[in-house]
């Protein structure tokens, strides 16, 4: 009936409660007053009142002591009522969303089965990526994937805010930043967006990408750039694809950038990027690799202090970085590519919070002894997002994440395991943001549902592709309407290649935009899947 499945439900009979709106609602502390507009985004065809707790149809109340679990939530329907506890705020969300999923509307009724319901996530951490560096999406449809996010029971949302392509929003400080393709966001947007998925209970991580992936940086600002000797007597100038790590203007920019940003971003973490730094196989102009051992700057630098290659110029940086972002309240997230992992004893703080997406390629990074299990061995926790299973781009497959398990995959370590505190799933942007529009909202519950349901797999039945129909697009479906009949399986990752293409060879589309646009009831989100997926058929 749900996705992400609950972990446990009992019919409590075969009877439907029938709701009939406004439902009157006793909230039992203030957490739960905060829930109402909550209900009412899940459910835009309801609507609720405060009430006393005699005259309630529906009581709700956060009571942090009964359960020692984060995020955890009951809701029973029974005699009539519905009762919603809570651990803690978001427990309610998590609680909300099942409603949304477990109302029905039927012969023009809604209606809810007598059930009772106790439900917790496996992991602490589940988390989407968006690329407006790429591509800035536009503000209502941010809304309606945060409000698909919440109804999946995400709790992260990770803004992947410059590229080398531009920078996705108006700086105060530096206002003369090349900007991101599309219209750029100002602060105020970033304040809307905050708001908006704080909400939900959704923390929002800012990512400013360095010092790898900066044209956008050092063709504005050319001090920013390495420089070497060579090029001063009429040689070929560096690669701009990473800022001069030896110069303290780079750093200066750093914590004007962040200072920036942990104003509008209250959360614990600040995501530094640090990913591709080296790509020495790429020969191509402008090239994309480090050259910090032939600046002059750099060399200046490090040269005194022993650090003649690479890997110990890195570690400065991150260490530099790490005590910035520190000063400002946060700590620090970053992607793990870069860190030779392979001794155990990387020369950087064990509290930076790793992303890991893969071991680099050969001539792009630290490969032999590079693993995730060895980054949890040394102490650091670790945010899954390995490329093949969590990617929305290209990688990202239904008969692979079924199965997939963000502990074993592509790490197992049991012992430690404790430390991988749950996945996140990668939308990068630029020619892939099309399939988005429909990719997204079906990966939402079935990402969700490997991050929620750790160890237990999703079955490969009608009735898995009948509880994602209804939890993508809601209450109004028909009970055996199977969305993914009419589809190429289920189209994730490689949904881009089959743009306008997604529909099975024999799919009866007249029969397909019928059911669509009969469809009512509707959530923002919901709304936004049907009329691309009319698009596609149109």
């Amino acid at each position: 009936m749900f996705l992400p499945r609950v972990k446990n439900e009992r019919l409590i009979s075969d009877k439907t409660l029938t709701l009939s709106f406004p439902l009157k609602v006793w909230c039992g502390d203030r957490p739960s007053r905060n829930l109402l507009p909550v209900l009412h985004e899940m459910m835009p065809y309801s609507s609720f009142v405060q009430s006393a707790r005699e005259d309630a149809d529906v009581t709700v109340c956060v009571t942090p002591g009964f359960i020692q679990r984060p995020e955890f939530y009951t809701v029973t329907c029974a005699d009539g009522k519905i009762d919603v506890m809570a651990t803690d705020y978001r427990g309610l969300i998590n609680a909300a969303a099942t409603l949304a999923q477990a109302i029905r509307f039927e012969d023009g009724k809604f209606v809810i089965p007598e059930i009772a319901i106790t439900d917790h996530p496996d992991s602490s951490w589940r988390s989407v990526m968006l690329d407006p560096a790429r591509h800035v999406i536009p503000m209502d449809e941010v809304r309606a994937i945060i409000l698909g996010m919440a109804k999946s029971k995400y709790n992260k949302l990770h803004l992947h805010l410059c590229d080398h392509q531009g920078f996705s929003y108006f700086s105060d400080v530096y206002p003369e930043l090349p900007l991101s393709p599309g219209t750029t966001y100002t602060k105020d947007d970033l304040r809307e967006i905050v708001a908006y998925a704080g909400m939900f209970g959704i923390d929002v991580i800012p990512e400013i990408d360095l010092p790898a992936h900066s044209f956008h940086l050092t063709k504005k600002f050319d001090y920013l750039k390495c420089h070497s000797e060579d090029e001063e007597n009429g040689g070929k100038p560096l690669s701009g694809w990473n800022i001069c790590i030896g110069n303290e203007e780079s750093y200066t920019y750093i914590k004007n950038i962040l200072s920036e940003l942990a104003e509008i971003f209250p959360y614990e973490y600040i995501h530094m990027g640090t990913d591709e730094i080296y790509m020495d196989d790429i020969d191509r102009e402008p090239r994309i690799t480090s050259f910090t051992c032939q600046c002059k700057v750099c060399n200046a630098r490090f040269l005194p202090m022993g650090y003649n290659t690479l890997l110990p110029r890195f570690y400065y940086f991150v260490n530099r970085v790490y005590n910035i972002v520190g000063d400002l309240g946060k700590k620090m997230m970053m992607w793990n590519d870069q860190i030779d992992i392979s001794d155990g004893a990387p020369d950087i703080p064990r509290d930076i919070l790793i992303e890991f997406w893969r071991v680099a390629m050969p001539h792009r990074g630290p490969v032999e002894g590079c693993s995730m299990q060895a980054f949890v061995e040394a102490g650091f926790e670790v945010v899954n997002a390995d490329y093949p299973n969590t990617y929305v781009d290209l990688y990202m497959k239904w008969n692979k994440l079924k199965d997939w398990n963000l502990r074993k995959n592509p790490a197992d370590t049991p012992a430690v395991d404790f430390r991988i505190l749950g996945g996140e799933t990668c939308a990068w942007e630029g020619n892939n943001y099309p399939h988005y529009r429909h990719a997204l909202y079906f990966t939402f519950p079935t990402f969700g549902d490997r991050c929620w349901n750790v160890e237990k797999p999703l079955a490969e039945d009608k009735e898995t592709m009948l509880d994602l129909t209804r939890a993508c697009l809601g209450a109004s479906v028909p009970v055996d309407f199977n969305l993914f009949s009419y589809l190429k399986g289920v189209p994730l990752g490689d949904a881009y290649r089959m743009e306008g293409k997604i529909f099975a060879d024999d799919a009866d589309l007249s029969a397909l935009r019928a059911t669509l646009e009969n469809l009512s009831h509707l959530s923002v989100d919901q709304e936004h899947l049907k009329n691309n997926l009319l698009s596609l058929i149109q």
